[in-house]
């Protein structure tokens, strides 16, 4: 051996440093560190071969001249590596740290070695002592495989965006323009413009201009200023019975969460500066609109005080905007001589969203419907618009073509009004950035130089949206210090703000927005900003923090953006629980493992974890997964990839994709055929692997043990992998069900048992509502718990079923599952029901009576969101996009059978029709309906919501018994 590489390895002998707990439990008697002038003492608990080598490393480092040969160190530490592994190739992080103080000495390159992987991660024992008895070309050779090797790294942070925009407001409330426009009808016109989004005032002030290319055209579009002209007036609605104005046909009555007293009008804000023309003009208007008029400026006591006085004269008034709907009036008299004229009607949609936002003049009554900030995908008219578009849709339905009208996008239509020195949104191939028009360029197509405000560079684009100054204004204000500190304040505990400045983004349909950066320091964190953020209760108290600024600014969190993210983040992350990592130490090593769970408590997650490990430790071996049902081996598969990555890299590859899923091997009931993954495009499809039938497994894990293992199922070749083809099995079972049931897992092998007692995927109060119907077993009957939020009430949806109905009543429970999904959007506004919601019911009989169904009642009772009902299999079928919310107006609802949504989830879960009567069948057919209700529950992450006929006798009339007057559950007999 050279003298440099003596040196060398002397280099990495390093004194013993004090024993931490060992991470697993298999744990080795204490470790005293000796005092430091018995340094080069061995620990006394080290015998044998581990005491010869813990003698020789300390010798090295007293007199590294009498180093033997580097392969005689290692055969020494490999020596001691093989009487503590009892054969094991693969360890975890923890554990090398655990051996390398059991020989006495710790090893400096060890050390730097084992900091590259995250807590947790699993390394080949081979891997680990080529890299620690490398030369520096062999490590730096080795260290590049190292790290194609790990490229199965897996996420550990809990960190998500909160992406706040600004509350669309009516454009009366706007400062739109400041000057009155009744409309024009020109003869010989050949196009009206019947609706216009009032928020684009470039565009509207081009519309209505006497000069100009719209000059020779109709528009029936008005906007009133002053009393005088018709503002804060109203006209009788000839159709209303009881003589009443428009404003309920077209408005409908206010209400408190999205019409209420500031949104229709009655508080008007002014700020600065405080002129007396300027102050005098406002308080004119809020005159006109019986409004009450306050400055940004005021004292709390003068703004509560304003806001009493606000609510009470919109109490006084019915609760009907301020602005009046003699507007309403004065548009219909111009559409009718429109189209008696015969000119063609013309509506003009925000950007993007062409066809959007209609309702029907039934839904505007609805107080459901949210008129000016309904899901961001669909937002394509503002809330005047709305009735517009709908009395105009009714007009065609009773008179036919003359109404029938063009749909324009008014990017296309403002192209013209984009001029230099402008204020702009510009695409820079990359993003949306704030900057002024430079110069226009009309040869080959419309474009526009931009100079961006941020970086003073100049760019071209062909994609421009007006910027208007509240928003300016907003921006400017969320960036400010005061804001932050409202955020942090409100923020539930164990959040982080990571982004003192938020990032301006826009989101698709070109919406604006400030995006902070919140890591949540563990899961529990997590879902309590989930539910602040889904409940309004966080967006409630930064709003309601008056001290940055932004009392006249409606600010929002975007919901469905968040929702998303959420989703994506909680089955990504890798972050343990200490309950879990507790049960992790449990299995570690190479052995096989029973790990047995309530629902909710995180079973498969800690086995993805230990799949992702296992892979990333074996270069070329493969893993087997067994599930019931296809649905659950999709939901596998599309964790993995979640988990697959880093937090730089959080979207995988095709190439990685084909890697991965060539290493994976599935099987569902009935348990016969091997199959394979594959995706084609961002659809994962499952095929029959034409393979070879004797394949070996490094892992077999499977899922609802507890539901496989009986003796009425046929296991098929399953058994068979399990015990002969598979060198490391484990088994997930649901404790809480198995208890119900008599299982056969096989004999041959020798299963440690664990549990996880700690319910961590739902809320306090899912769990609470479940516990009456769980079969839990001695083990974790008195353990199970919620580490997660509160949450908001079990919802029940009780009703009395029509004698002449046949059982079950399917028109019944549709109507009330109705309900029960328009509870769910007035409980969370603004919030898409896409990959939110899942309806289940009891089998696949009562599921294909049902659904057509339902399908007809909700395309004719919720005509202003696009459903769609699909079940588990084709919701789980594509892969997790990351960035913003898809584009599609189509919200995807989940409805299927309970039997097909076990080991599954969703954010809220409505059940419908489980209950039965207790003991009429008796037996077994009580412990499947238990069975059943408590699966439905328990599928819920946040909301949990019953619908049934009531059964007297039922096991819900019994859930009624044990939680009537717990403030925990909201339960009505009737609906």
């Amino acid at each position: 051996m050279e003298s440099g590489e003596k040196s060398e390895i002397s280099d990495r002998l390093q004194p013993a440093a004090p024993a931490e707990p060992p991470p697993n439990n298999r744990r080795p008697a204490p470790h005293v560190r000796p005092p430091q002038d018995q340094e080069t003492s061995p620990p006394p608990h080290v015998a044998g071969t581990g005491a010869a080598a813990a003698q020789s490393l300390t010798q090295r480092n007293q007199d590294p001249e009498s180093e033997p040969a580097k392969d005689d160190l290692r055969c020494q530490v490999e020596a001691v590596f093989a009487s503590k592994l009892r054969g094991a190739d693969v360890l975890q992080r923890e554990s090398y740290i655990e051996l390398l103080q059991s020989i006495g000495s710790t090893l400096r390159e060890a050390n730097v070695f084992l900091k590259e992987y995250p807590k947790g991660s699993s390394i080949r024992v081979k891997d680990f002592l080529d890299l620690l008895f490398a030369s520096p070309k062999e490590k730096q050779k080795l260290e590049d495989v190292r790290q194609r090797k790990t490229s199965l790294s897996i996420r550990s942070t809990l960190r998500l965006p909160l992406r706040f925009t600004l509350r669309e407001k009516p454009s009366v409330l706007s400062d739109m323009v400041d000057k009155t426009f009744a409309g024009r009808i020109k003869k010989g016109a050949k196009y009206c413009y019947a609706s216009y989004p009032g928020k684009f005032k470039y565009g509207f002030e081009a519309l209505t201009s006497d000069f100009g290319e719209f000059s020779d055209q109709s528009v029936a579009c008005v906007y009133f200023c002053t009393k005088e002209d018709g503002l804060g007036c109203h006209h009788p609605d000839p159709e209303d019975s009881k003589g009443r104005c428009y404003c309920r046909r077209i408005y409908g009555e206010g209400n408190d969460w999205n019409r209420d007293y500031e949104t229709f009008g009655y508080l008007h804000w002014v700020g600065e500066p405080y002129d007396k023309e300027k102050v005098e003009k406002a308080l004119k208007v809020a005159d006109a609109m019986n409004a009450v008029l306050v400055r940004k400026d005021a004292s709390e006591v003068e703004i509560a005080g304003a806001r009493k006085e606000a609510k009470k004269r919109w109490e006084a008034s019915g609760r009907v905007p301020a602005w009046g709907c003699f507007w309403f009036h004065v548009w219909f008299g111009h559409m009718d001589k429109a189209v008696q004229q015969g000119q063609r009607l013309r509506v003009v949609y925000y950007p993007g969203m062409v066809g959007q936002g209609e309702v029907t003049l039934k839904d505007l009554q609805d107080p459901n419907v949210p008129l000016w900030d309904p899901d961001p995908r669909k937002r394509g008219l503002g809330g005047s618009q709305k009735a517009e578009v709908a009395m105009i849709n009714a007009m065609k339905e009773r008179h036919g073509d003359p109404w029938d009208y063009e749909k324009l996008d008014v990017s296309d239509f403002l192209k013209d009004s984009f001029a230099p020195g402008q204020a702009v949104a510009a695409w820079d191939q990359h993003e949306w950035k704030r900057g002024v028009i430079q110069r226009v360029h009309k040869d080959d197509g419309l474009q526009w130089d931009v100079r961006c405000k941020e970086t003073g560079q100049v760019f071209r684009t062909d994609r421009v949206r007006h910027e208007t100054a509240a928003m300016q204004e907003f921006a400017d204000k969320l960036g400010k210090k005061d804001f932050l500190e409202a955020l942090i304040a409100s923020l539930p505990d164990g959040q982080e703000v990571l982004t003192t400045v938020p990032r301006q983004e826009m989101l698709q349909n070109d919406i604006p927005a400030m995006t902070f950066d919140i890591q949540s320091s563990d899961v529990e964190a997590l879902k309590k900003l989930c539910d602040a953020v889904l409940s309004g209760a966080l967006e409630k108290k930064v709003t309601n923090t008056d001290a940055f600024g932004l009392r006249n600014m409606k600010v929002q969190i975007e919901k469905t953006e968040f929702v998303k993210a959420y989703k994506e983040v909680l089955m990504s992350s890798t972050k343990l629980t200490p309950h879990q990592e507790e049960k992790v130490r449990e299995l570690d090593g190479p052995g096989d493992f029973h790990l047995s769970a309530a629902a909710g408590s995180g079973k498969k997650f800690v086995a993805i974890r230990k799949v992702l490990q296992t892979l990333s430790a074996n270069e070329e071996g493969l893993v087997f997964f067994a599930a019931p049902s296809k649905s659950l081996c999709l939901h596998f598969l599309r964790w993995l990839l979640a988990m697959h990555g880093s937090d730089e890299a959080e979207q995988l590859g095709q190439e990685d994709v084909v890697k991965l899923f060539g290493r994976l091997r599935l099987m569902h009931s009935p348990y016969t055929s091997i199959m394979t993954a594959s995706l084609k495009g961002t659809r994962i499809e499952l095929a029959k692997d034409e393979g070879s039938t004797a394949i070996q497994f490094v892992l077999s894990v499977v899922d609802e043990a507890h539901d496989i293992f009986r003796p009425d199922v046929e296991q098929g070749v399953l058994r068979e992998i399990l015990v002969n083809s598979s060198k490391q099995r484990i088994l997930l079972s649901d404790e809480s069900q198995s208890a119900a049931m008599e299982q056969n897992y096989p004999e041959e092998i020798q299963f440690l048992r664990a549990y996880l007692s700690q319910v961590v995927r739902s809320t306090e109060r899912v769990v609470l509502g479940a516990k009456s119907f769980q079969l839990l077993s001695e083990q974790l009957s008195n353990d199970a718990s919620s580490l997660s939020c509160t949450g908001p009430p079990l919802k029940t949806f009780f009703f009395e079923p029509k004698e002449d109905m046949f059982s079950p009543p399917f028109q019944d429970y549709c109507h009330h599952t109705l309900s029960a999904l328009l509870h769910v959007i007035s409980s969370y506004p603004r919030l898409s029901l896409h990959h939110c919601v899942a309806i289940l019911v009891p089998n696949t009989d009562f599921l294909t009576k049902f659904k057509p169904l339902l399908e007809n009642v909700l395309r004719d009772k919720i005509t202003y969101k696009d459903l769609r009902l699909i079940d588990f299999e084709e919701s789980l079928s594509h892969v997790m996009s990351s960035g913003t919310v898809e584009n599609s107006k189509e919200e995807c609802i989940v409805l299927d059978s309970v039997s097909n949504a076990k080991g599954l989830e969703e954010i809220i879960v409505i059940s419908v029709g489980m209950d039965a009567r207790i003991g009429v069948q008796g037996g077994t057919c009580d412990l499947h309906t238990r069975s059943s209700l408590y699966q439905t529950i328990t599928r819920a992450q946040l909301m949990a919501i019953i619908v049934n006929e009531f059964l007297l006798g039922g096991w819900l009339e019994h859930l009624i018994h044990c939680r009537e007057g717990d403030s925990g559950n909201e339960v009505s007999r009737k609906p």
